[in-house]
């Protein structure tokens, strides 16, 4: 198991990525936000730089047939484990678009809801649209129309299941972040519900293999041109 080649991508610090505005993070599940951006939320943080977290769906199709966990109590325990995660990376504003997993919008009236959870001048980090998963598609979508009206904003995009998806074409070009936090292993490992068998009624959930986590743990934070 490997990460795509970016061996042609450009150093960057958080500094530099973010010059001078604010940031905020539009992230797919909960998780999504310290899988692709753990390092730079976390350092962004101690810089004092505002960071806001706009989560899209509950995150309940990661374990559809968990009878312990049925869905209203997976999108609870998801939405606790997210905000556990974001108080150990820093100081954190989260906000729950409460949309159904494997529903992300890309149109309509989340258009709306999402301009107007997005500061003026903010970096927009959004999932990236080559990401072969619906919701990051989305995601990604939904994100480049409202940035289409808000000339103010700077969008780019963080891969997840798109660095790890053989034969897939990934750009040759993009940023990797230089900086490291020791905060994203522990934020991580707050999403136990992905990290972890701690749903084990549910033969079909999903549960992040080790090795991967690691790659994301080690591996440095990359960024995309939308």
């Amino acid at each position: 198991m490997q990460f795509q080649d970016t061996s042609g991508f450009t150093p960057v610090t958080t500094a530099d990525l973010l010059a001078g505005r604010t940031l905020t993070v539009l992230a797919p599940h909960p998780d999504d936000e310290t899988l692709g951006c753990g390092n730079l939320l976390a350092t962004a943080s101690a810089m004092g730089v505002p960071c806001r977290i706009i989560c899209v769906t509950d995150g309940t199709r990661s374990h559809p047939n968990s009878a312990r966990w049925p869905k209203d109590a997976l999108a609870s325990l998801r939405h606790q484990e997210m905000l556990a995660a974001l108080a150990v990376l820093g100081h954190m504003e989260l906000h729950m678009m409460g949309y159904p997993d494997c529903s992300a919008p890309a149109d309509g009236p989340a258009v709306r809801r999402l301009d107007a959870l997005i500061p003026e001048g903010a970096l927009l980090l959004s999932a990236w649209a080559g990401d072969p998963h619906i919701d990051h598609q989305q995601s990604a979508r939904l994100a480049a129309t409202v940035v289409r009206n808000r000339p103010d904003l700077h969008h780019l995009a963080y891969p997840v299941w798109g660095r790890v998806t053989p034969d897939l074409p990934f750009p040759a070009q993009g940023w990797y972040l230089t900086d490291r936090s020791p905060l994203k292993q522990p934020a991580l490992a707050c999403h136990r519900s992905q990290m972890t068998p701690l749903i084990d009624d549910d033969p079909d959930g999903f549960v992040m293999d080790p090795a991967l986590q690691t790659l994301f743990l080690s591996q440095p934070e990359v960024f995309l041109a939308p």
